[in-house]
């Protein structure tokens, strides 16, 4: 596949886990053409880091550091939108956790040359550290009412999705420029379903591909949960876990899944309030995702206008 790539990170106060991708990022047998950090304001050292250390020339390194932390929403919103304003045709995004295989971007350009047609995004398989699935990719549910060919390509090891999360994606830059970019007001949890059910809704279809592997360094394969959740300064971001899948599923699901949406946000609600520590503060948490669902306290206007692009710049290393 001809065109320039940039491979784009995301990182907040984990410069030991950015070190390590940076190092699989740079290991690739097909290396990127630009590398791209964007650092969500991290108060760690992570800038001084980055500029101390002694890159290679090629690929580039181009470091931004924002004014203050946008989550992961607002550091891919800004990486997607830098990479593309300097020159990529496609664009390779991951977290700071994400440690991609040598092969891994290389196998995903292999499988771009074997699908016909219109691609939006490629996805890697991703595992954990003791190799159990994390971040599966959703397969269409129309399949359980009729025959789909979503094993197209299965000989190939690439399948057919509907919605992945932003660990180790392949963006058609071409997509990107009929899509938008993330929408920085989600800010964390649920905004690479929506960008990527955006990008298959507006553009084409989208493929996981099995031989092209990364693994995830999160502590737990487990689906986010606030009901198990231990960590009190984690309760207030489920605020965002609620809010935005109601937002997401609303846009782009059926009127009986959305509605089955709603059933699980009281569902969870009953779950703690039966069982668990910290029942009063997330049972506001769910209020208030619920509150600021139904009555629009979020800018309508501005997750109706996502699609627009915009320019910004950054610092090479």
């Amino acid at each position: 596949m001809q065109g320039k790539i940039a491979a784009v990170i995301v990182t907040y106060n984990r410069k030991e886990l950015l070190a390590k991708c940076l190092q699989a990022v740079y290991r690739q047998t097909r290396p990127a053409d630009q590398i791209v950090v964007i650092d969500n304001h991290s108060t760690d050292g992570t800038e001084a880091y980055i500029r101390q250390q002694a890159y290679p020339a090629q690929p580039e390194l181009i470091y931004r550091r924002l004014s203050a932390n946008s989550g992961g929403a607002g550091g891919f919103h800004e990486g997607i939108r830098l990479a593309r304003q300097n020159g990529a045709d496609w664009v390779w995004i991951m977290d700071d956790d994400v440690i991609p295989d040598p092969t891994c971007l290389a196998e995903l350009l292999a499988a771009r040359e074997k699908i016909k047609g219109r691609i939006s995004f490629l996805a890697s398989s991703v595992r954990g550290t003791s190799g159990e699935a994390m971040n599966v990719p959703k397969l269409t549910r129309k399949q359980f009412l009729h025959y789909t060919d979503w094993y197209q390509y299965l000989d190939e090891g690439i399948v057919q999705v509907v919605k992945a999360t932003f660990v180790s994606l392949l963006l058609n830059g071409a997509a990107i420029d009929r899509c938008g970019l993330p929408w920085k007001p989600f800010f964390i949890w649920g905004d690479d379903s929506e960008y990527t059910q955006r990008l298959i809704r507006d553009f084409g279809p989208a493929y996981m591909v099995g031989k092209s592997k990364a693994t995830h360094l999160r502590g737990s394969a487990q689906e986010l949960s606030i009901v198990k959740e231990t960590n009190p300064d984690r309760i207030p971001l489920y605020f965002y876990y609620y809010r935005n899948n109601l937002i997401g599923f609303w846009e782009y699901e059926t009127p009986l899944y959305c509605f089955l949406c709603m059933g699980k946000l009281w569902w969870d609600a009953l779950q703690v309030l039966c069982k668990g520590k910290y029942k009063g503060r997330k049972l506001r948490v769910i209020g208030k995702a619920f509150v600021h669902f139904v009555f629009g306290l979020y800018d309508r206007t501005s997750f109706r206008n996502r699609s627009k692009t915009e320019k910004t710049g950054g610092d090479r290393i």
